[in-house]
């Protein structure tokens, strides 16, 4: 199968573009268009015109978890393409805070009035998916992914409420992968399951395919050197032949990872594009 990706939204953008904090990816493949997450706010729209990306022509769109930065321009998405069939865990809708130290909470739920547009989906349109799921030939969702390495947390002082009593454990995060010719392509919103839990669920779930590459977001900026070397190790058994970190990987993570993997780094940015 032959794949045709582009990031839309990014913390960072090549020139001519807008930076948002956010993620959002437009991917051709399976027959079918895929917006995979939906960026904060404006960098969506603006963004996608000036790629030559018409979202009223998406047929699937993929929320990769419930965060402000991944889901802010829903609105924007169901009205260009009202038809659209929508895949997300139901754990999207909580209300959900970041408290970093010496700063207040801040909610960091999907806004409302987003919340309110997928929540009043037809049932023929809106998916819940809640274990590894083809959603086009050859295109899967991993659905909850176990969180099983000792070294591995959501990456982010996440909490339930603002007092911060209760660790939110993100159970909607979850990741996409296509098989194309070359292997695996992943494609990771935020990984606040961990990257070496997501690509061990991917690998029991597809029959241990090898990876061609990963793209996305792996939130290690508050990693320990511990948890980067452990992640590293992971990826060296893997053997992608290429890593496209962004959005919350982190400077230093891929800093760390051009200095102790093989594998090709290629950060990436709104513009970014891959052809399989």
């Amino acid at each position: 199968m032959n794949v045709h990706l582009k990031i839309i939204v990014d913390n960072q953008a090549a020139e001519g573009l807008v930076a948002e904090h956010g993620l959002s990816m437009w991917i051709e493949a399976g027959g079918k268009n895929i917006l995979f997450d939906a960026g904060q706010g404006d960098a969506l729209e603006q963004n996608a015109a000036r790629l030559g990306i018409d979202l009223s022509h998406a047929d699937l769109f993929v929320l990769s978890h419930g965060h402000y930065d991944h889901t802010g321009a829903v609105d924007f998405v169901m009205q260009e393409s009202p038809e659209l069939q929508v895949f997300a865990h139901p754990g999207i809708f909580k209300t959900r805070y970041s408290i970093y130290p010496g700063k207040d909470a801040k909610e960091i739920s999907m806004p409302s009035e987003e919340r309110l547009i997928v929540a009043n989906l037809p049932d023929s349109h809106l998916h819940w998916i809640q274990e590894p799921t083809q959603i086009a030939p050859g295109v899967w969702l991993t659905g909850p992914i176990p969180r099983v390495h000792p070294l591995e947390d959501t990456g982010g002082p996440f909490f339930e409420e603002p007092e911060g009593t209760t660790l939110d454990p993100i159970h909607d995060d979850q990741a996409l992968w296509l098989e194309t010719e070359k292997g695996l392509l992943v494609v990771c919103g935020c990984c606040h399951s961990g990257l070496v839990n997501t690509l061990n669920h991917i690998a029991a779930a597809s029959g241990h395919k090898p990876i061609w590459g990963i793209v996305g977001g792996f939130h290690l900026k508050n990693a320990s050197a511990e948890r980067l070397e452990a992640t590293a190790a992971a990826l060296r058994e893997f053997q992608p032949t290429f890593l496209a970190p962004c959005h919350c990987t982190g400077d230093a993570a891929i800093a760390f990872f051009r200095q102790n993997l093989k594998t090709e780094i290629n950060p990436g940015y709104a513009g970014w594009k891959l052809k399989s």
